[in-house]
């Protein structure tokens, strides 16, 4: 049994919760929050709002850090230093150095850390790997996560969201972009040429869509959209010479796999085993745990300083 312990309270620690009791092995003993009345609202038994008097306890495996994205590399430095294990939600930290630092502090004292991400763990995820291979050489990818935030019509309406101000880096690249740039980062690695052009709206000049573009020596062009100020396409296609694959729904979800080839009736594959999109996850970061698998960690950890790396020259492109 992994005992959690959690620091935030916003609208990600309800979804978390309900991942966590889907799957075996996990219990939640504590939550730290701003008040104890956002504490108390989850039914957790354990209400804290002095974050080092929570990391204090003894009956901590873990702290998942789900507070807004600024925040990751302090609370989680935090609770490794205190000795526990962390999950730290995506974005991992601001900097690739943050994110290094992290992982060092983890390896010196013997601790793990994870970042908290979904997509790259479902079945229906392996299985487009599997298939690549039948489309032939695969020229573009296009990638969209495409949705009207009903916090974005609370952001126009005046109301302060984290995920759509600078001081908590919100926006539609680092809050949501990064589920299309893991899946074309795992399957092709780190690209040769990035760019990326965003629309910036309301009072914090918020960057609340836009377009990433990638291109890799070997021929592939993958353009990842994301917007959290508009409806539009979900799901990833890849077009290959011999053929094409789509996913359906929203890209941290990878709902239904359609395999398309010439001449052929298409193939469809629902192979994702828990209706929440959170459960696969969490069963990967038990087993590793529970294994010490410090080489299935250690390829999660250069996917996660491959994915900081490419969020901060996308960052970087961006015209001035």
């Amino acid at each position: 049994m992994i005992r959690i312990a959690i620091v935030g309270s916003g609208w990600i620690v309800s979804d978390m919760l309900k991942a966590m009791k889907a799957v075996q092995g996990y219990e939640i003993v504590a939550i730290c929050a701003r008040s104890l009345e956002k504490a108390g609202r989850f039914g957790i038994p354990n209400l804290y709002t002095d974050y080092a008097e929570m990391l204090t306890r003894t009956d901590i495996d873990f702290v998942y850090v789900a507070l807004p994205n600024t925040l990751h590399y302090g609370a989680a430095k935090q609770a490794l230093l205190a000795g526990k294990n962390v999950l730290c939600e995506k974005p991992f930290t601001s900097t690739v150095e943050q994110a290094a630092e992290l992982f060092a502090i983890a390896k010196e004292r013997d601790l793990y850390i994870f970042e908290a991400i979904s997509n790259i763990h479902l079945p229906n995820f392996f299985k487009v790997q599997e298939l690549l291979p039948q489309i032939g050489p695969v020229r573009l990818v296009h990638a969209d996560y495409d949705e009207h935030f009903g916090r974005y019509d609370d952001y126009l309406a005046g109301k302060e969201i984290p995920v759509l101000t600078q001081e908590y880096e919100g926006g539609a690249l680092r809050d949501i972009n990064i589920y299309c740039l893991y899946i074309v980062l795992v399957l092709y690695g780190r690209p040769d040429t990035v760019y990326y052009a965003a629309n910036t709206t309301g009072r914090h000049a918020v960057a609340t869509s836009g377009a990433a573009t990638l291109t890799w020596k070997s021929g592939v062009t993958a353009i990842c959209t994301a917007s959290m100020d508009s409806d539009g396409l979900r799901g990833f296609f890849f077009q290959g010479e011999k053929g094409a694959i789509r996913v359906y729904g929203l890209p941290n979800f990878f709902t239904k796999v359609e395999l398309m080839l010439p001449g052929q009736e298409p193939q469809f594959f629902e192979l994702n085993r828990y209706e929440h999109r959170l459960c696969h996850e969490l069963d990967v970061y038990r087993d590793i745990f529970l294994a010490r698998d410090r080489k299935v960690q250690e390829a999660l950890q250069e996917k996660t300083m491959l994915i900081m790396d490419t969020i901060v020259r996308l960052e970087q492109s961006m015209p001035q």
